[in-house]
Order: structure tokens, then sequence, then C-alpha cells
């Protein structure tokens, strides 16, 4: 199996790096990511100036461009093939609730998804993780299972994997989408004229049963489908006229 393993926090990112370790054991792994860090940038493309490509080793590809950038040209133009499956991570810190809109580790994966190959978007649930290895262990174990086989056509897996021993994460478990009953403040560099996105320490949800945001705060591996069609039925459009 060929896999295609991105990220969206640079190609030196350590997530990256043991991510693509974990999955080289067993399958052929290709790694296309960012020269830097694209955290937020959602589902982004560089469309006003040229994209630069550095070949970093048999297998691996630098792009000074966006996530969905990346995934793209690895399949267009790079890898010379359709990947089996595409992994996005080690994001350091959750991609959960409202905050899925905005990641670019999910719109790499997504990305794929567009294009019908079996994708999945990994984020660890600490900013400042200390057990990668583990978490790419994990994945690892998750695709040995078949896991990329059952993923529906046009979704994305989302996991967000607490950061602990391998032998401590237990079966993962399906989870919806939370939504924040706030939004993240503002920090005031110069009224009027400069700002900054602060954090919000510990986010208020509007319900939190079921949710990603729920599982991970109780230890556990969050699964999330993310579906890529954002239309719904419609309504009884009023007259006009």
């Amino acid at each position: 199996m060929r896999v295609l393993v991105t990220n969206d926090d640079g190609i030196d990112a350590p997530g990256l790096e043991a991510l693509a370790s974990a999955l080289s054991d067993d399958w052929d792994a290709y790694v296309v990511a960012p020269s830097g860090h694209c955290s937020g940038t959602g589902h982004a493309l560089t469309l006003y100036r040229d994209l630069s490509v550095e070949k970093r080793g048999d297998r691996s590809w630098c792009v000074g461009g966006t996530p969905a950038d990346c995934v793209k040209l690895a399949i267009g133009e790079l890898l010379g093939f359709r990947p089996d499956v595409v992994v996005s991570g080690i994001n350091p810190g959750p991609n959960m609730a409202n905050n899925v809109h905005y990641s670019g580790t999910i719109a790499a994966a997504s990305e794929a998804a567009f294009w019908n190959i079996p994708s999945i978007a990994v984020s660890s649930g600490s900013q400042t993780p200390r057990h990668l290895g583990c978490t790419g262990s994990y994945v690892r174990k998750l695709l040995l299972a078949g896991v990329h086989r059952l993923i529906p056509r046009s979704c994305v897996l989302s996991l967000n994997i607490p950061d602990l021993p391998l032998r401590e994460l237990g079966q993962p478990v399906w989870t919806r989408t939370a939504r924040f009953s706030a939004d993240a403040p503002f920090i005031v560099l110069d009224p009027g004229r400069s700002y900054r996105y602060g954090r919000m320490p510990d986010p208020t949800l509007t319900d939190p049963s079921g949710t990603d945001v729920e599982a991970l705060k109780a230890g556990l591996v969050s699964a999330t489908l993310l579906g890529l069609d954002r239309s719904l039925p419609g309504f009884d459009l009023p007259p006009i006229g």
C-alpha cells in the first residue's frame, strides 16, 4: 500500500516525522508537506504566486504552499500515482468543534477525500505532546485493521487522540463535532489598529453530549466522520416580483 503523509505544521514538524516513521514500517510512505507553519489556513490555495518545490529525499517533497496545495501537487504532479490512503498530521493539539473548519490538518485530508482517496486527519490531544510515537503507532494499528477501507467516499475520518502511552489508548469512540458557545477572544495590541487572536482556556459548548470535546476530556480516542458535501435540502423560497 502507498500512503501519502502530509500536515499543516511544516515538513520539519515532529508530528509528521513520527507519523511517517510509524507508517513506513509496513507500507511505502511518501511525504509532501508545507515548507512552513500553515495552521489555521483551512482549505486555502496559493493562487497568486508560484509554488516552490524542494526534493528532500527519494520519497519526500517540501512545498512552499498550503496543506491543500501539497495534496493537489502530490496527486497531480509529484508522486506519479494516486496514493491508496492519505494521512494528515500529527497535529500538536486537537482539531475539534468549530476548529475543524479552520484546520489545515483536516483540509489536507479533505482535499484527498474530494478525489475519493481514503483520508485520515490525526491530532494529538495535547498542544505539547510527549507521546507522538505512540500516536503514530496507534494510527498504524488502525490501518493494519483496515480502517481506511471502511471510510465512506467523500468523507474524512478525523481522529483526536489523547497524548498517552500506546497501552492506554483504547478503541475509538464515534463522536459528533461539538460547537463552542463563544468565539476566541482578541488580544488588543493597538486599539483600532492591531489585534491578535487569543485562546479560550476551557471553551464551553452548546451541547457537549456525544461530542469530540467530551470524549477527549474523558481520555478517549475521538473518531468523527466529516462529510464534504455541504448541500442540504432546500426550502420554499418566497415569491418575488
